[in-house]
C-alpha cells in the first residue's frame, strides 16, 4: 500500500538549528508580488535563527540591524559570517 504525504508531513532533508547562521534568498516568481518584494528587501542578508515556528518557519536575527524576521525553510540557506 502507498501512502500520499502532504506538504507537511515531509521532513527537511538539511534542516536549520538554532543559532545556524543563514543568508535570505529569493525563491519565488516575480508574479507571486507580495512574496517576491519582501524577499527582495533581504535577498544575501546574513543572520542567525533564534527560534522554531510552525509549519518549517524561523525567526532570524540580522546583527547588522539588530532586527527580527520570519522566513520559511525554502527561503533561507546555510551561511557564514564575513567577519
Amino acid at each position: 500500500m502507498v501512502q500520499q504525504l502532504t506538504i507537511f508531513d515531509a521532513v527537511p532533508t538539511i534542516a536549520f538549528e538554532l543559532g545556524d547562521m543563514v543568508e535570505v534568498v529569493v525563491n519565488v516568481e516575480e508574479k507571486e508580488v507580495e512574496d517576491y518584494y519582501y524577499l527582495k528587501l533581504y535577498e544575501g542578508s546574513k543572520g542567525r535563527i533564534v527560534k522554531f515556528l510552525p509549519k518549517r518557519q524561523y525567526e532570524v536575527l540580522f546583527a547588522k540591524s539588530n532586527q527580527i524576521r520570519i522566513f520559511r525553510h525554502g527561503e533561507l540557506r546555510r551561511s557564514e559570517w564575513d567577519e
